[in-house]
């Protein structure tokens, strides 16, 4: 009562409803899978009254399904919530096959009820081929990029303004307080444009409509702060895990274009790294031509989240003080105190875990970059020039770092690389500082060695 939608003729009639949520069990097996699908048909059964003879799970399903609808004279509703999370749990371990026949098998069942049942959902973070899971089901309506739901899962800025006008000017005199002296009109729009900053841009079709987060949007504005609310719901392991198992490079995601074909749905094993982001929440359609993708962050809340994410599992610091170097180190940076750079610098990659090669090199990568990403400081790292490619560039809004490591050699011969090979020669128009910083690595402590510096005028 109260929604819209109590104001037509929808006639509201009652069905037997199976669910099942998969992100509540522990399942690390097909035997923990069928265990909890069994579970959960008995505990519906019994909530129904209804007694069950059968012990095979995909037996069971279908006799509890018929049961339902010869007690309550409808047709039943089955809900599954996290379809994926057996294979996630399982992925890249011998397990996994035996959890994929298991699904199979519990999926073909549904196939056989069509008679019985009202409506089947079934919701997941990733979208695996239907071979792969759903053989046994080939009437599977996929509306994950359907444009016809893409704003079913968030606000558009029609709805945040029609539903949540009133709250927002609670939220803007609130930053008055904080902001004293700006007119209530200008901390209006300032207020709306800081929030399409935040938590606008998801895009889950080829539409110009995109939609902000509803949960962030809510915590904004029960907890009247800017803050990282996503974050604390939303830290897929399995992700983090895979990139680094595929020493993924990180800096790749700068304007990242992946072919259309590449978010098809495909086999666990075999699904992307940019396609998990994508389905994980952390990169989303930016613009479309007919064969490509462009894709990137859909706002600061999920930016800072993934690089967070990045720097707390590769860079093993405590996550109070980790901030703390990171705004430090920006300072350093911006004042052109290189030391005092070099010396934060050290201290993350000291704490990167013993058993990591120092010729993992991305690994080291992924950390360094993330750390400037999220300081908001422009870095580019392996920039092609037309003699050579620079290990890595990072522009301050007065100065211009050109750096360049040596694993094996000295911060003089690195120095040396960048003016022998004009590197600095394509910024010499920028108007500001460059600063060559020739850096050994010590392959021995697997850190930052020595530096050295040069400004040029």
């Amino acid at each position: 009562d109260g929604l819209d939608i109590a104001k037509g003729d929808f006639p509201f009639t009652h069905h037997p409803i199976i669910k099942f949520e998969f992100a509540q069990s522990e399942i690390r097996n097909a035997d923990d899978l069928r265990a909890y699908i069994n579970k959960t048909l008995d505990d519906t059964a019994a909530e129904y009254g209804i007694s069950l003879n059968h012990q095979r799970y995909d037996f069971k399903l279908v006799e509890l399904v018929k049961a339902l609808k010869r007690k309550q004279g409808e047709n039943v509703v089955l809900l599954v919530d996290e379809y994926d999370k057996p294979i996630l749990n399982t992925l890249e371990t011998p397990e996994l096959a035996d959890v994929k026949i298991a699904m199979n098998v519990f999926y073909a069942s549904i196939k056989s009820l069509d008679d019985y049942l009202r409506f089947v959902f079934i919701t997941g973070v990733s979208k695996f081929a239907k071979v792969s899971v759903f053989s046994g089901m080939n009437n599977l309506n996929d509306i994950s990029m359907d444009r016809a739901y893409a704003t079913i899962c968030g606000y558009t800025k029609d709805e945040l303004v029609h539903y949540f006008d009133g709250a927002i000017d609670a939220l803007c005199q609130q930053l008055a307080y904080q902001q004293p002296g700006t007119d209530t009109d200008t901390n209006k729009k300032s207020t709306y444009k800081k929030i399409e900053q935040w938590y606008n841009g998801y895009r889950f079709a080829e539409s110009n409509e995109s939609v902000y987060n509803p949960f962030s949007i809510l915590s904004l504005l029960l907890k009247q702060n800017f803050d990282n609310y996503w974050f604390e719901t939303a830290t897929p392991t399995f992700l983090i895990e895979r990139i680094k198992a595929k020493d993924y490079a990180i800096n790749q995601l700068d304007n990242l274009r992946l072919s259309k074909m590449g978010l098809k749905a495909s086999e666990p094993e075999k699904t992307s790294i940019q396609a998990l982001l994508v389905q994980t929440g952390y990169l989303t359609i930016k613009s479309w031509t007919d064969s490509l993708y462009q894709l990137d962050f859909p706002n600061k809340e999920v930016h800072d989240a993934f690089y967070n994410v990045i720097v707390e599992n590769y860079a093993h610091i405590d996550d109070g003080i980790a901030p703390v170097h990171i705004e430090d180190l920006g300072v350093a940076f911006r004042e052109r105190d290189i030391n005092t750079a070099f010396t934060i610098l050290k201290i993350f990659f000291a704490s990167i875990p013993y058993d990591i090669s120092i010729k993992q090199e991305k690994y080291y990568q992924s950390i360094f970059f993330a750390i400037f990403k999220l300081l908001g400081i422009n870095i580019e790292v392996e920039v092609t020039t037309n003699v050579g490619r620079i290990d890595c560039v990072i522009q301050t809004k007065d100065s211009i770092f050109i750096l360049e490591f040596k694993l094996n050699g000295t911060k003089e011969q690195a120095l040396q690389q960048i003016k022998d090979k004009g590197y600095a020669q394509k910024y010499l128009g920028a108007d500001k500082q460059i600063i060559l910083l020739g850096v050994a690595f010590d392959a021995e402590q697997r850190n930052i060695g020595d530096w050295i510096e040069e400004h040029i005028v």
